[in-house]
């Protein structure tokens, strides 16, 4: 091969690694567009197309001696079975959903977001001893996550825990602030019938009022549940339950 050949060649590569690389960046984004318009299907298609994609890059990557960057593209790859899982779960498909969150922790078994993620969905099977065990593990990787200290709770009240449950509300609230606090991805799976994320703790006393309520602490669950207001004053299962609480107190 003459000198120039290999220049071409070689700019013919690097040309097809930034367009392999855009239109994998672009699959994954419409993917995005797709499952919040609630198109789960083209959301599905367009996810495999992403991973179809960053492993062709990754293996563009690596027949150029790039270890590197061949392997962040293979882990995008994974991370579209993350997204792919969410999609499952939104169409009920739980077991597949929570197969592709194993194979996921498989490649990422360190990320303490893809722990909580399994955790809710276990949570949604009532299988809450299990739950509790990949939240703990959430945690033992980012102690600091407000919102798997209250799914945690949550997950507590569901196996008669309250008082552990409380602790660790506290732990939510005492974490949270409205510029940081996140839930983790999967956070549809609440107490609250409201599907909202929360930006701030407002969640978390709310919770927090319904394992007082559950333990007939209904003085200390009253003022839970203004604090929950004070933050969302709109926060309609808090203004009934506080109105609740507010009655058996009156009644003795």
């Amino acid at each position: 091969m003459s000198f120039l050949q290999k220049i071409y060649d070689d700019s013919l590569e690097k040309k097809r690694i930034r367009s392999t690389e855009k239109e994998a960046i672009e699959a994954y984004s419409k993917g995005h567009v797709s499952l919040k318009l609630g198109y789960s299907e083209e959301a599905i298609t367009s996810y495999n197309k992403a991973e179809e994609l960053w492993n062709t890059l990754g293996d563009l990557f690596s027949a150029r001696g790039m270890d590197e960057e061949a392997s962040r593209a293979y882990m995008h790859a994974v991370e579209t079975w993350f997204d792919k899982s969410f999609v499952l779960y939104k169409t009920g498909k739980i077991e597949e959903a929570l197969e592709l969150i194993d194979r996921t922790l498989e490649k990422q078994s360190s990320n303490p977001e893809i722990f909580c993620s399994k955790a809710l969905l276990l949570f949604e099977k009532e299988k809450y001893e299990d739950a509790l065990q990949c939240l703990d593990t959430a945690l033992s990787l980012n102690i600091k996550d407000p919102g798997a200290w209250c799914y945690r709770g949550n997950t507590l009240c569901k196996l008669g825990r309250y008082g552990e449950a409380l602790e660790s509300y506290d732990r939510s609230i005492e974490l949270s602030d409205p510029v940081t606090f996140r839930f983790p991805r999967f956070a549809w799976i609440s107490r609250s019938p409201s599907s909202q994320i929360q930006s701030d703790s407002a969640q978390a006393w709310y919770c927090k009022g319904v394992a007082l309520f559950e333990l007939k602490r209904y003085d200390e669950a009253q003022k839970a549940l203004g604090n929950s207001l004070g933050i969302e004053p709109g926060f309609e299962s808090a203004k009934e339950l506080r109105m609740l609480c507010f009655e058996k107190v009156k009644t003795g």
